[in-house]
């Protein structure tokens, strides 16, 4: 069962809602029922209904938690300046994995949940790469929306096949140190480094002051 607090005695809507991220994470909203999800925090089922008004309110207490905690480790890594310790960060933060899971799954399911994911994490993106610009940690882009749309939708592809990818760079999980420490430092290669010898396309393309190019607030 999913853990994120030190305390045991957390409150029953923490433990309910904790408990649906688990299982949705491995079986998905379509499968999961009130019940189910009961049975996972240890609970009567008729506070699962108590507590969120329905299954849809579970459903939504759960999203905006996660889309929270998204933006909370965001922060975090921007102040710290460095990428955490794997080991440590998992062994402090232990619904990574939970959470991780439920965020493919809902960006598999497709639909309203996964856009509204989506579309958080490209606003939670944006600010940080602005932040990340003026702290001088990051060099400033002349889209930042669109890097940060494409960035999210680097991650969310990460999310979808995390079990091929650990498996094509020799592990199970690509949250374990080893597989991860590969997949980060070819990330980090990858961002740090010029991946064209030169640029015989920029000059083609429309730049980001185009009136014809779609802004934020004209995409669907």
């Amino acid at each position: 069962m999913l853990n994120v607090g030190s305390n045991d005695e957390r409150a029953t809507p923490a433990r309910i809602r904790d408990a649906a991220i688990s299982y949705v994470g491995k079986h998905g909203w379509d499968r999961a029922t009130s019940r189910q999800i009961a049975a996972e925090a240890g609970v009567p089922v008729g506070l699962v209904n108590y507590h969120f008004g329905s299954k849809d309110g579970l459903r939504r207490a759960c999203d905006d938690w996660v889309i929270e905690r998204v933006g909370e480790d965001k922060g975090l890594l921007l102040s710290s300046g460095l990428f955490p310790q794997l080991d440590t960060y998992i062994e402090d933060h232990p619904e990574l994995r939970p959470m991780s899971a439920y965020i493919a799954m809902s960006l598999r399911h497709g639909g309203s949940v996964a856009d509204h994911l989506f579309e958080s994490m490209v606003t939670l993106t944006k600010d940080t790469l602005e932040l990340a610009a003026d702290a001088g940690t990051m060099r400033r882009f002349d889209d930042p929306y669109a890097m940060a749309v494409l960035l999210v939708a680097y991650g969310a592809g990460a999310s979808l096949f995390g079990p091929t990818i650990a498996r094509l760079l020799g592990g199970t999980d690509l949250l374990d140190p080893a597989t991860y420490a590969r997949y980060g430092r070819t990330t980090i290669d990858l961002f740090t480094k010029p991946l064209l010898t030169h640029d015989p396309y920029q000059q083609s393309l429309p730049t980001p002051n185009d009136p014809d190019l779609p802004t934020p607030k004209d995409t669907p």
